[in-house]
């Protein structure tokens, strides 16, 4: 067996309380249980080494378990989101081709009425809150046969997997074309976990908070995986919750979390609790860029370390972090490579000198070297992985990021990073949130455009458009100034929080045009 299973294996095998769901601790002991059914499941259907089965349900014990069943048995776990809308799981089912998959009853239903053409998927286990398997369903003469989900079906030894052995698959959100399958060998998920217990500085006698989506990379190596091989525990919640946070915190005491930007922001937004546990040691931010303001604000706040991070699906994780107090962090910054080689090249590969902007490009034993599936594998080139950040290097190592390369704004020649405009409108009090794009204009090639929203009780939209165009124009050039200021209900992200631009961008004109009438009214 590989690495991995082998060490997940016995971190399970140490008799212990390890995960918390819906008002339960659950054993190591129950997990092993649980999962020698899931891999019965997996045998009686006759599932093969290697192939993909697909993982569509709430985060939760019985998501973690199925999660590492599935990697034990030798087969590809894909995890999916369990509210995909139905066209959008039919094309996926499609293009991912699964030999199996334990899915949640609206996905069920979708599969049962609906006609698939080429359908790879011949059996389907049904999973809800109350049996955990409750059904499973076959596919025969193109109709599918339920049946009880029984015992032990068959014995059966778990394949023989290698560092080299694909464990997951996952999809890029596709923002700058078709999704591409991403997948992450044993060996790679490894790297990634020894990197994160290294830079986290986990034990067992931590417990974290997992709150972000499993379907997505952070909660499933940062959290999950990284928790289990380090012998600490879990508390699992369905989502982020602003009202139930501290409250967890302090029953359990938490002693560390993985939290994405627009967490603290909401937290900021919320009354300081009486207690705050010692225990707490930090909270990381991860999957999209953390506003510096929100940052200083948080810790100031509630006096919580805030520990910037920046990773990627295509490094099952975690490429940069910033140290844990007492070293040195720098707010703004998203660490210091750990584990991998990071650099900065310009346009022609070459590398950039420090403080100097240009691509991020990595190589480390967590990084993919192709893609499963992918329009074109041009972002492999002389053994380094082209992120498509833009960003700098400072010469104490320290990462910045200051964009994506189709997210720079060119206006009239000059480049602007919508990070630096949003960061300088973030820090008026009567903005709740801000994005920035770039519009095209006919002169200039793109003007910069900012939605922003606002809080309730601090001004008219129109009173407070005029404060970020002011401030904007005391605290920037010219050039990355905002050409337009539209106050919006809400802004568009993605299910980690990051800024959906695109989306923004495919604005109609007509909506744009009604925005623009709305805001001078």
């Amino acid at each position: 067996m590989s690495e991995l299973t082998d060490r997940l294996k016995y971190a399970l095998s140490l008799p212990k309380t390890i995960i918390h769901d819906d008002g339960k601790w659950h054993l190591t002991n129950d997990l092993l249980n649980d999962m020698s059914k899931v891999q019965d499941c997996l045998a009686s259907a006759g599932v093969q080494q290697g192939d993909r089965i697909v993982v569509s349900f709430p985060n939760s014990y019985k998501f973690v378990c199925l999660y590492l069943a599935i990697i034990d048995y030798g087969a590809i776990v894909v995890p999916i989101n369990p509210n995909m809308p139905e066209y959008e799981f039919i094309s996926f089912i499609q293009r991912c081709r699964p030999a199996g998959a334990f899915i949640g009853t609206h996905h069920a239903d979708i599969l049962i009425n609906s006609q698939i053409p080429n359908l790879t998927l011949n059996t389907f286990f049904v999973v809800d809150a109350g049996s955990f398997l409750k059904k499973r369903y076959e596919y025969t003469d193109s109709v599918w046969v339920k049946n009880e989900v029984g015992g032990k079906a068959v014995h059966y030894s778990p394949y023989q997997t290698s560092e080299n052995s694909v464990a997951v698959l996952l999809y890029t959100s596709g923002t700058t074309g078709r999704p591409k399958a991403v997948g992450l060998t044993h060996g790679q998920i490894l790297a990634a976990i020894e990197n994160i217990i290294d830079s986290h500085e986990l034990s067992q006698l931590d417990v974290t908070f997992c709150f972000l989506p499993l379907f997505h990379i952070n909660a499933q190596v940062v959290a999950v995986l990284s928790t289990i091989l380090s012998k600490g525990k879990m508390v699992i919640a369905p989502k982020f919750s602003a009202s139930k946070f501290w409250d967890v915190i302090n029953e359990h005491k938490v002693t560390w979390v993985s939290g994405v930007p627009a967490v603290i922001s909401i937290l900021l937004n919320t009354p300081r609790p009486e207690h705050i546990s010692s225990s707490l040691r930090f909270i990381r931010s991860a999957s999209s860029q953390l506003p510096m303001v929100n940052a200083r604000r948080f810790e100031q706040q509630f006096g919580v370390p805030v520990i910037q991070s920046y990773g990627m699906t295509e490094a099952a994780s975690q490429i940069c972090v910033n140290p844990l107090p007492p070293n040195k962090r720098v707010l703004g910054s998203v660490g210091l490579p750990v584990g991998l080689e990071l650099k900065i090249v310009d346009p022609d590969g070459r590398k950039c000198l420090p403080n100097s902007i240009g691509e991020i490009v990595i190589k480390g034993k967590n990084v993919i070297n192709h893609y499963i599936e992918a329009d074109s594998q041009k972002d492999f080139r002389d053994g380094w992985f082209h992120t498509g950040d833009l960003g700098y290097v400072d010469k104490e190592g320290f990462v910045f990021i200051v964009g994506r390369i189709k997210e720079m704004i060119n206006r009239g020649g000059e480049k602007v990073s919508p990070y630096e405009v949003e960061d300088v409108i973030r820090q008026i009090p009567a903005v709740k949130d801000a994005a920035v794009i770039g519009i095209p204009h006919q002169l200039y090639g793109e003007m910069v455009v900012s939605y922003i929203v606002c809080h309730k009780n601090q001004g008219t939209p129109n009173e407070i458009i005029d404060r970020v165009i002011a401030h904007c124009r005391n605290s920037l050039s010219g050039y990355k100034c905002p050409s337009e200021v539209y106050a919006v209900d809400e802004i568009p992200v993605g299910p980690t929080g990051k800024i959906q631009r695109t989306r923004l961008r495919e604005l109609s004109l007509d909506t744009y045009q009604n925005l623009k009438a709305k805001n001078m009214s």
